[in-house]
């Protein structure tokens, strides 16, 4: 590669950047600008800055108890995921079992049915169990809707164990689950990560389903909560977009923390 193509491709991959990053850039100068300021030049840097839109969203809009439930939540549904996942990819990847790949072909077909289209249903099954109006209620669903993907990540992420260890485990006198407690999950905990990572996310930006299961205001999550701040006679711009820097923060920093093992588990597998 020449010495100008690599200045050509250094300035493509910097004009994405920051085509990517100018919607960010905006909503974080629209939540601290003052509402006269708003609209009179989005692109320029606010003076003084105003943080009174932050502190109004946090403190009186109720979003303190918003990010608390979505914290519930979404732990409460990568923690069903990140211990039941692994287990199924581990037995779909390394057992032998008569109907294996029928099973996980019907994991597979959970990939492509939508969340809408059985929200009808799942609603008539949370009324008769009684887990309308409880954060349970999203917990259980959104682990399940999680648990296709999940479990085709984490059988492609366990093909990569080598069967040299399972058997040394094995003749060592290890049961099957000794052997992946203690042999299966440290091989593959960049996998792990990356899947509480992703299994988090999804949760954390869950919308519809939340929506039909809570009613009650004070048990809604952020990305429902949000849709308090577009009134009837008008948008409060400034506090949505404080709403969307309090929502994006903790993703950013959790990312940040795991960002290594992020990449390690979604390379797994792709090099033989």
């Amino acid at each position: 590669m020449t010495r100008t193509s690599r200045i050509l491709q250094h300035i493509v991959l910097l004009v994405f950047a920051l085509y990517a990053l100018m919607p960010i850039y905006l909503v974080l100068l629209a939540s601290v600008r003052s509402e006269a300021d708003l609209f009179s030049g989005p692109f320029s840097l606010p003076w003084p800055i105003d943080f009174s839109n932050l502190r109004r969203v946090w403190f009186e809009s109720g979003f303190s108890q918003f990010i608390v439930n979505s914290f519930v939540i979404s732990v409460g549904s990568t923690v069903l995921v990140v211990l039941t996942a692994p287990l199924a990819g581990f037995a779909f990847a390394k057992l032998k079992f008569k109907g294996k790949e029928a099973v996980f072909a019907l994991f597979l077909a959970g990939l492509v049915v939508p969340a809408p289209s059985v929200i009808v249903a799942l609603y008539g099954d949370l009324q008769a169990l009684g887990l309308l109006n409880t954060r349970i209620g999203v917990i259980l669903p959104q682990a399940a809707l999680l648990l296709p993907f999940s479990i085709f990540m984490m059988r492609t992420v366990m093909e990569d164990v080598p069967d040299e260890l399972l058997e040394a485990a094995v003749i060592d006198g290890a049961t099957l689950f000794e052997t992946y407690v203690k042999v299966v999950l440290p091989v593959v905990r960049p996998g792990l990560l990356s899947l509480a990572l992703i299994a988090f996310l999804f949760s954390w930006q869950e919308y519809l389903l939340p929506l039909v299961v809570i009613q009650d205001e004070a048990l809604k999550p952020l990305t429902v909560g949000a849709a308090t701040l577009q009134g009837r006679y008008g948008v409060d711009y400034g506090g949505i977009a404080a709403a969307g820097i309090i929502a994006f923060a903790p993703i950013v920093v959790l990312f940040l923390i795991l960002q290594r093992s992020f990449t390690r588990g979604l390379t797994a597998g792709a090099v033989k």
